[in-house]
């Protein structure tokens, strides 16, 4: 039961600190837009690119350009993290040939990052009327049911893209993000791992693998997990040394834990998460310190360092009852 119940403490603090975000192409600086809203904003985003390019639209001054001209320009403005110009030329793309599979696929997912569920899986169900072979229409789907809530069905969709295509490291890392959702850390692994042999370069894919050792119990290789997604991922680190204090915590090594928490965040929240890792320990004495230097350090951790506090000296009295 002890075992059962630290567990849950580490997985309650590892879920803190790590979202289940899928490794994502385009960028969502443009603002939160949905639904109406967002179709509004389109349409004003085809009218300036009709203003700013008369000859594209008139064909008059430039040869027609085609569809897959207007795919790269969407894709360029992907790159300059401008989605709703994409979503433009995407739309202009598909007019020109409304069999294009890859275009579809990257509205759909631009939609996906909108939160509209519904238009995104029409794209990708769009794909599959014209080739129901296009591996990456079921990823999307799959996706889609993530979004959802609905696991069952994602997975079902991501394993029949893997089956047409076996080497979406995506599908992969998204199976390990529905394993780590269902407690089944060893399976998640294992999808890290050939997530990781298809792409090796990714700190996102080491950080996940390395969650899903720590909520394994296997703390030295949830360590060299995210040792090696710090050296590899350039910005953004602060979630992956949250998750490495969390190993180095429960490896005993505190001093380095507090040192890497510090790191991840401000020394108040430092403190605080190394006395969830004494908590977790049955270490309350240490814990209680550790809330308390949190409270010192900064007052306005007070109430949710309190809580913790509270909690430990409340555990601490029921185990000395007991003894």
């Amino acid at each position: 039961m002890k075992i059962k119940y630290r567990r849950v403490i580490i997985a309650m603090i590892v879920l803190s600190f790590l979202s289940f975000s899928g490794c994502s192409w385009w960028k969502k600086d443009e603002g939160p837009l949905q639904g109406d809203g967002y179709r509004k904003m389109l349409e004003l985003q085809k009218a300036k690119a009709a203003a700013m390019n008369p000859e594209i639209d008139a064909g008059k001054k430039l040869k027609e350009p085609d569809a897959a001209e207007m795919e790269r320009l969407g894709d360029q403005y992907i790159r300059q993290g401008n989605p709703n110009m994409a979503f433009v030329y995407y739309d202009k793309a598909i007019g020109m040939d409304p069999k294009r599979s890859a275009v579809f696929y990257k509205r759909g997912l631009l939609l996906l990052s909108r939160g509209m569920l519904n238009e995104a899986d029409a794209e990708f169900d769009a794909i599959l009327k014209n080739d129901a072979g296009y591996a990456l229409a079921y990823e999307g789907k799959g996706r889609v049911a993530l979004a959802r809530g609905n696991l069952e069905q994602s997975q079902t969709q991501f394993i029949r893209a893997l089956r047409l295509k076996e080497d979406l490291w995506q599908a992969y890392s998204f199976l390990g993000i529905i394993a780590d959702r269902e407690l089944r850390f060893k399976d998640a692994i294992g999808y890290y791992h050939k997530a990781i042999a298809i792409n090796p370069k990714s700190g996102d894919l080491f950080n996940n693998l390395g969650m899903s050792y720590t909520l394994a119990g296997e703390y030295e290789k949830a360590l060299q997990a995210y040792v090696t997604a710090a050296d590899l991922k350039q910005d953004n680190k602060n979630k992956i040394y949250a998750n490495m204090g969390i190993a180095l915590g429960k490896l005993g090594r505190y001093d380095e834990a507090l040192k890497v928490f510090k790191i991840a965040g401000d020394e108040a929240s430092a403190y605080n998460n190394l006395g969830c890792i004494y908590l977790a320990e049955e270490k309350y004495a240490e814990a209680i310190a550790a809330f308390q230097k949190a409270i010192e350090v900064n007052p306005k951790y007070y109430v949710k360092a309190r809580e913790n506090m509270l909690r430990a000296e409340a555990m601490m009295q029921g185990a000395e009852s007991v003894n």
